[in-house]
This record gives structure tokens, sequence and C-alpha cells, in this order.
């Protein structure tokens, strides 16, 4: 096996979010500087890496010792906005993708790259994932932070958004107050988003579910069930008793950012959008024929091919694609994800203006002030 070497990427190397999080916990107590882990982006190998401490710190990356690099201005970092693929000279609007529900950008990194060379892509990451920053508390808070930042990067319209999973509920609201204060937004893409509320099974189709168990599985299914019931209960009292443990190894803090966008979403207010809005959601999963000739899922939802959005999106387009909620973006099956939303982007550029000619290039947006 060949050595590792200092300008190998960490995303050819094989890391994942684990990883990275033992890493900059290990800069951290070395260093005593902290990073979100989306840093990697920038500097996705050691040498990048070592250059960013020495940033941060004033030490030389060379001797390890020193002022070095403390006089050189540093780069605009963001709470929110991640840079996973700048483009290549090229002057196109960039793209603006929301993370799902626990706020990580990471499992985004496969789209970013496929949507284009020449097209910036921003993730957008949940406050507090790492560090002491309550995570928002409401879904338009979250959405005005984060036009906030995109706005650094690309003051005017029109505007191309997304959203993975819960995170298109966010660029939902983006796109609605983006549009209430005159900005266009030409792209609104969500990958498998559900509604903000979904409608829970009635006591009915709860009970023809386990009938159907119990017929598939005879009787052991009333024990499987109560075994499976007791662990949950013993879980979630275990994740909401002992609270983020200091003492362990470094986690995102996944618990409290789910807690916190699932009250967000409860209480969120879903008005109509008038403008396009593309749905990607995976092949249904019918698990079980209900009342009504419903079909429910394996998650024990109701399944409903536009995800129930038709309702407030009078011109919302459904596309299936392969994969599974998770899988769709991630290889191989992204490449047909990617496909489908360059021609969404293709198509919405064929019919919008331009931006303006004195707008910055998106590169030097992100530059050093």
């Amino acid at each position: 096996m060949s050595k590792v070497g200092a300008n190998d990427s960490f995303f050819d190397l094989g890391g994942h979010s684990l990883i990275a999080v033992r890493l900059f916990a290990m800069i951290k107590k070395t260093y005593r500087v902290e990073f979100p882990i989306s840093v990697l982006f920038q500097a996705p190998s050691i040498a990048k890496c070592a250059a960013m401490i020495a940033e941060r710190t004033g030490i030389d990356s060379e001797s390890g010792t020193g002022d070095g690099d403390a006089a050189r201005p540093a780069s605009r970092r963001f709470t929110h906005l991640v840079a996973m693929h700048e483009g290549e000279g090229a002057r196109k609007p960039p793209f603006f993708m929301v993370a799902g529900m626990f706020g990580n950008v990471l499992n985004l990194r496969h789209l970013a790259h496929l949507l284009g060379a020449d097209r910036p892509f921003y993730g957008l990451q949940a406050r507090g994932l790492l560090g002491d920053a309550a995570p928002h508390a409401t879904i338009q808070a979250a959405a005005a932070d984060y036009i906030a930042e995109i706005k650094a990067v690309q003051p005017h319209g029109p505007y191309l958004l997304g959203g993975f999973s819960g995170g298109g509920i966010t660029a939902y609201e983006m796109a609605q107050q983006l549009r209430a204060s005159g900005d266009e937004v030409s792209v609104l893409v969500m990958l498998d988003t559900p509604l903000p509320v979904r409608p829970a099974l009635s006591r009915r189709d709860k009970a023809l579910i386990k009938l159907a168990e119990i017929r598939r599985k005879g009787p052991g299914y009333l024990a499987e069930w109560a075994g499976n019931r007791l662990r949950w209960e013993l879980e979630k009292r275990a994740r909401h008793g002992t609270g983020s443990d200091a003492s362990g190894p470094p986690q995102f803090h996944d618990a409290e950012i789910e807690a916190a966008f699932r009250t967000a979403v409860a209480s969120y207010d879903l008005r109509p959008w008038a403008g396009p809005l593309a749905l990607f959601r995976p092949p249904l999963d019918r698990q079980w024929r209900v009342t009504g000739g419903q079909w429910v899922s394996a998650a024990r939802e109701y399944v409903l091919p536009d995800n129930d959005w038709t309702q407030s999106a009078e011109n919302l387009r459904v596309t299936e694609v392969p994969g599974d909620h998770d899988s769709m973006v991630l290889e191989p099956n992204v490449r047909v994800l990617a496909r489908h939303i360059r021609d969404c982007i293709a198509t919405a550029e064929q019919q919008t203006v331009t931006p303006r000619s004195g707008a910055p290039d998106w590169r030097a947006a992100t530059a050093a002030e």
C-alpha cells in the first residue's frame, strides 16, 4: 500500500464525517483552534490544513514556530455557506443547496461536482453543527440567515436553490423570502423533501398493518413489535436524558439539531408557491395497502407520489430517480440526479435574463475583504 502524501485529498482517501470530526478535534486539542469540518472542501489535504492552521495561529507551517503568515489577511469564512465547488473561471450563477435535517453537507459533495466544473456549488449547513451555537428555532430564522450569506456571494437574482430532504423546506422558505423582497428565484429543487407536517396514520390503518404482519410472520410478530417499541423508548430517553457527553469523543450535535428542526417544522406556516418547483424522489416504497387504496411505506408513512406538495405548489414537477432517500445523492445514483438538475437549470436559464452585467465575479466575491 502506498504512503499517504501531504497533498493527497481527504475525500479521495475515503474520508468521511466521523473521521473528519476526530481530525478536527485533534487540531483543536493541539492548536486550540476550532474549524467546522466543512473547511475540508477548502483544505482537503494535510498541506492545506497545515496552511489553514498557520493562518489562524500565526505558526509557520514549515518551521512550526514564529509568526509566519500571521500578517496575511484571513480568507472569508461563513457560518452556513460552504464552498463545495467554486467553478473553473466561469461566471455562471452558483447553485445553493441546503443540507438535510441534520445539517451536514458532506453527503452532497458528489452532486456538487457533477453539476458541472463551470458552476459554483455552495452547501448550506445548520447552525450548531459543531461548537456551542444553538440551532435555529424557526424555519424562517434559518432561511433569513442563509439568505444573508448567499447574498454576500451573489447579491442579486435570479437564484438557483435546492434542499435535500428536510433542507428542502428551508429552501422553500428562502424562495418565499427572496421573492417577497423582489428577487427572482428561477430554480427551486427539492430532493425527496416531505411536507413539514405529514398526515399521521389512522388507527384503522395501524391495525391493518399489524394484522398484515401477523399473517406474514405469525404470532411472534407481536413480541417483535413490543421489543422494538421498548428499545425505541429506551434510546429516546438516553438521548434526551444524558445530553452531550463532553468527556466522550467529539461528534455532531445531531440530537439537538434534529429536535430543533422537528419543533421548527411543526410550527412552520406553509404558504403557497406559484413559481416552478422540481421534486426529485426515489421509487415509491409501497409496503402495506390500507384503507381507501392508500399505501404505507416501510417507515410507516403514507406513500404519496408528489410527497403531497401539489396542494401548495401549483407548478410542481415530479421526477423519479434511482436509489433510496439516502443513496439518491451518492454514487452511482447521483449521476442521474445531477443530469436532471442540470437540465432543470438549463431550461430556467433559457427563460430568464442573465444577472446584471455589473454583478461581481462569483469567485472574487468570496475572497478576503
